[in-house]
């Protein structure tokens, strides 16, 4: 019996460690997707104002 038990502990222990590795894992690559996102609109917004100063530039 003690046996069992001890067993089935230490399988909970595992797949709690397990689990919270892998949503660990998801929070820190959705946190990189966020960042990599924020650099992309950013570098977006500044093409789209170099291309109007070009435009203006070229228009005088």
């Amino acid at each position: 019996m003690n046996e069992t038990i001890f067993m089935l502990t230490t399988v909970i222990a595992l797949l709690v460690v397990i689990i919270g590795v892998l949503l660990w894992r998801y929070l820190n690559s959705q946190h990189e997707l966020s960042l990599k996102n924020d650099t992309i609109i950013r570098e977006i917004r500044e093409n789209v104002e170099l291309r109007s100063e070009l435009e203006r530039r070229l228009a005088v």
